[in-house]
Parts: structure tokens; sequence; C-alpha cells
């Protein structure tokens, strides 16, 4: 069997350079060998329809211990971005009914109904934000408004006291980063978050509506270890913080550009919901999927992926196919409802905390603009800096102007 000629791919510090790098890899292929700058090579899904499919693929799985070859996966190896399916037992590295087991400890504080009852809690939560960005003239707004947002409303949710979510969100931007986990930097920023885990689960939680009480119940009832619990806890904070404020300054971002034709579309719930789910088709907060497997040789297309390789599902491609979404590039946020957009993936592993995602997005974005009208961007967003390549590529900073009366 012969291979496809592998592309290299790069982080790149702008995002037109991103795009045009994942548009590259769309128009080549639908499945294309790519190897990154540690050398690690992977299989990436770039279009819409092999991707649709793949994310519900039972030969592609999330445990890598289902790889018999020790030359599989990541062989032994470690590689930057990496810790959500080295790290720990959880939803994202588990099939079946082991990860059945695993989400459904946690899924009931995450649905619809759930997360629309944080409602009047993230507005709060964004009026106090937006009020500390309004009485500065110069911001930047990542640090000051879109990472403290997300990080403060899971915390509630999970049960964790305002004043250690900073360090939290710290640490999980760490571990995510393209640093070697294996450094001693990395261990250590690993060790620590660990230790604030235990800290926060070792006496009976005061809220039982919290996550860390239903947690502890499921441990006393022994649904779930220890261990399970505090990789559950683990996972939930690298899946919930970064990934919402990067959705959330890239928004922000976004409508301080086009202000005039999109903003007005905030005022009402209808015309927010389909703004927000547009802005986040055209560009998700998360480019690829986590990690996959392929045990044995895998078909896609026409073309197969040997069996160990590890295999991505490329969102950020899928979701700009114009085979699937005419004028894919543009911003059209009366789309039709269908072809659904993969951003928060599909079929068992699709995202717990969408709805909480769409809801923090959404009223921050409407608390922001109705606080400051004027808020202007310092730079042109085409200059905005990024970092990350894979799982976490997320905006550096977001320098703007206040411009309050």
């Amino acid at each position: 069997m012969s291979c496809p000629e592998s592309i290299r791919l790069e982080p790149a510090d702008l995002e037109a350079q991103a795009e045009a790098a994942l548009r590259a890899l769309r128009e080549h292929d639908a499945v294309v060998p790519v190897d990154l700058p540690e050398g690690l090579r992977v299989w990436v899904i770039t279009r819409y329809q092999e991707g649709r499919k793949a994310l519900t693929d039972p030969r592609f799985v999330k445990d890598m211990r289902c790889l018999q070859d020790p030359s599989h996966g990541f062989a032994g190896q470690r590689y930057a971005e990496d810790v959500l399916a080295i790290e720990g037992r959880h939803v994202l590295n588990s099939d079946g009914a082991e990860h059945v087991r695993l989400r459904s400890v946690v899924a009931s504080y995450f649905t619809a109904q759930a997360s629309a009852g944080h409602e009047a809690e993230v507005r709060q939560i964004a009026a106090t934000l937006s009020e500390k960005v309004a009485s500065q003239k110069r911001v930047d707004l990542m640090s000051a408004y879109a990472q403290p947002l997300p990080e403060l409303a899971i915390g509630r949710i999970i049960g964790v006291p305002d004043d250690t979510m900073p360090v939290i969100g710290r640490l999980s931007r760490q571990l995510s980063s393209r640093d070697n986990p294996a450094t001693a930097p990395m261990r250590r920023a690993y060790s620590d978050l660990v230790d604030l885990v235990r800290d926060l689960t070792a006496h009976p939680a005061t809220d039982p509506r919290t996550v860390i009480s239903g947690l502890q119940k499921a441990v006393a009832r022994g649904d779930l270890s220890r261990r399970e619990a505090a990789s559950t806890l683990m996972v939930l904070f690298a899946a919930g913080i970064s990934t919402t404020a990067t959705g959330l300054g890239h928004a922000a971002a976004t409508l301080m550009c086009t202000q005039a034709v999109l903003r007005p579309l905030l005022g009402s719930a209808e015309g927010a919901t389909s703004l927000v789910d547009e802005i986040l088709r055209h560009h998700p907060p998360i480019q690829f999927t986590s990690w996959r497997f392929a045990p044995l040789d895998v078909t896609v297309g026409t073309t197969t992926i040997p069996a160990g390789s590890l295999v991505l599902i490329l969102l950020a491609s899928a979701n700009r196919d114009p085979a699937a979404f005419p004028d894919a590039d543009a911003l059209v946020p009366d789309r039709p409802a269908k072809p659904a957009n993969l951003t928060f993936g599909r079929g068992p592993h699709y995202c717990i905390g969408a709805h909480l995602a769409r809801l923090e997005i959404t009223i921050g974005l409407q608390t922001l603009f109705e606080r400051l009208p004027d808020l202007q961007l310092i730079n042109p967003h085409e200059q905005t800096t990024w970092r990350g390549l894979l799982l976490d590529r997320t905006i550096t900073s977001l320098p703007v102007t206040t411009q309050t009366p």
C-alpha cells in the first residue's frame, strides 16, 4: 500500500496564514497525512462529509490502550497537546460503555435546561467584568473579559471558589500549550493542578448542586474511582475555559469589525442565537477534534489510514467546505440550519459543554456591547496574534480602547 505524500504543518501567528494552510489541506485531499513540528505524523480528515462520518465511526477509537503494537499511536513518546489522550481516564480518552459511564456522571449539569438555569449568574458575571473593562481606557479584552468569564461561570457550576479559578485557568492553559509535556515545568503544572483538584474534592461539598458534589456521590456509590473523578474535573477545566474564551474573544473582535451589519442581531434572542452559531461555524474555537486512533486499517473515501495511526478531524476546514456550505468563507447569520456545522462534534462525543459555551458567548457579547457600544480594536483584527496549533489555538491578547463617555 503506497502512502500519500505528507504535508508539514507549522504554527502560525496570524490567522490568515493558518486559514490558508488549512484550506490547502482541504483542497489537497479529504484525508491528508500531516507531519507536525515534533516529527509526529497524524492523519487529518479535512472535508465535511468525511469528517461528519468519522465523528461517529466506531473504527476510530479514543482509547489508545486499544492499540496493540508499541510502535503505534504516540509510541511511548510525549508530544505537545497530547495531555487529553495520555493523562487520566475521562470522557475524551474512553469509548463505549466506559465512556457512557464517565459521561453520565456529569452530563446532567450541562444539558440545555441546566445551562439555561445559569443565565442570571452568567449575566451577573458578564456585567461585573464589563464594568471593570469600562473603567479602563485601554485594556486587553482576553485577560480582562474573555478568559475570566468562562473561568468564573464553570467554576461556580463545578463548585470552585472564584479566587481559585484564575490559578486553574492558568495551569490549564499551560498544559494545553505547545510545550513538551515531559519537561519539568509542564510536569510541575500538571502536579499542581492535580493537587488543586484533590484539595477541592477532599472535603464534602457545601452545595449539593455542584459538579464536585455529584462526583463525590458517584465515588461513594462506586460508580467512579477517586482518580476518575479527579481526571473528570481536569478535563472539564481544560475543555470548558480556553475554548470558550477563544470563541468569545474572536466573536467580539469580529463584531467590532462589522458592527453596522452584525451587531444589531444581538438585540433579539433569535438573532443572537443565529449570529453566534454562524460565528462558531465560521471559526470554531477548537480547530481540530481531540485525538482518535485507528487500531486497524481504515479506509475513508479513497484513502486508507494505516493501523496504529493518530487521526484528527479538522473542524475548521470541514465547516468551510464549499461542498457543504455555499459561500462558506462568508459570515451568513441566516444560513439554513442544515447541514449542521461540526463545531461541537457529533455523536457520542458531542461536546458536553456546548449549551453552556453558546450561552456564555451569547451573554458575553450582549453584555459587553450594551455596556460599551463604542468598544474598538486598537489594532486591525488581521494583525491579532495567535498561539497553538492543534487543540488549543487561541488569541494571545486583544488590545481594545473602551472610549467610555
